[in-house]
């Protein structure tokens, strides 16, 4: 694979194990990984980084994952992006419909608990 064609995915997420099985199903598929727990670390990594994909905790403690999207859109931001968490199924859906209507490219949502395969499928 070129260096042009590297696949970087950068995860948001403030559960560390959650974070780490997600890092190891992604390095698993060839990927190279960031995992971040905090907002301010993750907006540097979007900017310094440049990552391909994103994983999305909507639940955190210092932030939404709708308010991390918004952002993004707000940054022009074009890595694909995977939402995930344990919360309500519509919740999901309802931030995919807000990060679509943003011009954000959505791969899809990933309920929590999640299986590494969905994952790698999002990351193809």
């Amino acid at each position: 694979m070129s260096a042009e064609a590297e696949r970087r995915l950068l995860i948001l997420d403030d559960d560390p194990l959650v974070g780490l099985l997600m890092e190891s199903a992604a390095r698993q598929a060839g990927v190279s990984t960031c995992l971040t727990r905090e907002p301010d670390e993750f907006y540097a990594a979007v900017d310094s980084w440049q990552p391909t994909h994103i994983v999305l905790d909507l639940t955190m403690p210092d932030t939404s994952g709708e308010q991390v999207l918004s952002e993004l859109a707000a940054r022009g931001c074009r890595a694909r992006i995977i939402i995930t968490s344990g919360a309500e199924r519509e919740r999901l859906d309802g931030a995919m419909a807000q990060a679509r209507a943003d011009a954000l490219d959505v791969a899809g949502a990933l309920p929590k608990p999640f299986v590494a395969e969905a994952l790698r499928a999002m990351l193809a």
